[in-house]
């Protein structure tokens, strides 16, 4: 098993490796009026962020369950972000998201699913560029029917036919979907499916980590993509396995690891050549970071740490700028931590990793890395699930000297 070393140890104000180091990251908050409040409500659910407008910057979307609107997009003007309402329905949206040009528009359209409490995926027109504040998008279903909750959506050409796929979980069916975005799509209510792969809910083996009471027998989630065994075609990634496509519209399921299938996923060439590497971590419960790599034919588990609390946040980013693949990683707050933290783990290339903290005690959720006013370098974008909700904040990196 494989340890990784602690470098540097950070708390707030963050601060970057020392041959990088500046001060000075901007913190703006909903809690000191810097940003919009998105609404009353007090369970953010899912964060998506992409160039919506086509102005070279990344947006962000944000939704709520218990309140409206429950969907908000927030779009850089200046030095902040104006708001603006992308749907003003109630509706129980799931953790989880996905973008993709569905309508053949030019612009990127949104998707996001219900959750426990609704058996529909939904996708939302762009409508570039005439936006209002005010006026939501039109809203078009994907599922509209069977069961319930919808935990990860995700794009992509599984198929090698030169068009995107949604691939999505239903955790109340026990399956992975993926669906073709139909021909004439603004005029049909429900996408046609496939299984791409069905768990059974009967038993399960034994599981890495705790888990809430909540979460259901073998239950699966996460969703990456990658292509893992280098033949040119994109896999799927989650629930502790991997994808395949066969053709005829059918998969094989290969497996990495199967006491770990509630987590979320990502896959990159963390050691460089050879097979590209795949990283979980429980969002909900208290268990390990694991990487696997692939070594004579199977999966080979180290720990990259221990003890993760509600681990709901994991993202790639290259932090240092050194050209390997790092680690973003945060934890939520619910109650289960006294010090919910958010780390980089920096990457080597080799598969060794190095430890920096960079933020304690704010609890995030879906929250990420991610360049937010396209300076190139990247800013931090968090949000909770229900600590302190409603609330945004974003720190802007300075940069290098």
């Amino acid at each position: 098993m494989r340890r990784i070393t602690l470098v540097l140890l950070i708390a707030f104000p963050i601060c970057l490796p020392a041959q990088h180091a500046k001060p000075g990251w901007q913190h703006m908050s909903t809690v000191t009026g810097e940003l919009s409040v998105p609404n009353t409500g007090t369970q953010q659910t899912a964060l998506l962020v992409a160039d919506l407008d086509q102005d070279g910057i990344n947006d962000f979307v944000i939704t709520e369950r218990t309140s409206t609107p429950s969907v908000v997009w927030y779009r850089k003007s200046g030095k902040t972000w104006d708001r603006f309402v992308v749907d003003n329905s109630p509706l129980r949206i799931e953790a989880g998201s996905a973008y993709i040009d569905i309508d053949g528009d030019g612009d990127l359209d949104i998707v996001f699913g219900g959750d426990v409490g609704s058996n529909q995926v939904w996708w939302w027109e762009n409508p570039y560029p005439d936006y209002n504040k005010e006026r939501p998008w039109v809203r078009r279903t994907i599922k509209n029917a069977g069961a319930r909750k919808h935990h990860d959506q995700l794009f992509g050409d599984f198929d090698n036919d030169g068009k995107p796929e949604l691939v999505f979980w239903n955790q109340g069916a026990n399956q992975l979907l993926i669906a073709e975005i139909p021909p004439r799509v603004k005029e049909v209510s429900s996408w046609e499916f496939d299984t791409v792969y069905t768990y059974s809910s009967d038993g399960q083996m034994w599981q890495r980590g705790e888990y809430p009471a909540w979460k259901g027998i073998n239950e699966h989630e996460g969703l990456a993509k990658i292509d893992v065994d280098g033949d040119g075609i994109l896999d799927i990634v989650g629930g502790g396995r991997w994808y395949k496509y066969l053709g005829n519209h059918k998969f094989q399921v290969n497996i990495v690891d199967a006491s770990y299938t509630f987590t979320r996923s990502i896959a990159g060439q963390f050691i460089e050549g050879d097979r590209p590497e795949i990283v979980l971590v429980a969002g909900d419960g208290t268990a390990p970071m694991v990487l696997y790599a692939w070594e004579n034919g199977t999966w080979t588990p180290s720990i990259l740490l221990e003890k993760v609390i509600d681990g709901h946040s994991i993202g790639i980013v290259d932090f240092n700028q050194d050209g390997h693949l790092d680690i973003f990683t945060a934890e939520m707050n619910l109650g289960h931590s006294e010090n919910p933290t958010a780390r980089v783990l920096l990457g080597d290339g080799k598969g060794n990793f190095s430890m920096i903290e960079i933020l304690t005690g704010f609890g995030m959720h879906e929250s990420l890395m991610i360049d937010l006013d396209g300076d190139g370098d990247l800013d931090i974008l968090g949000k909770p699930y229900t600590w302190q909700a409603p609330r945004i904040d974003i720190w802007l990196n300075p940069g290098k000297e």
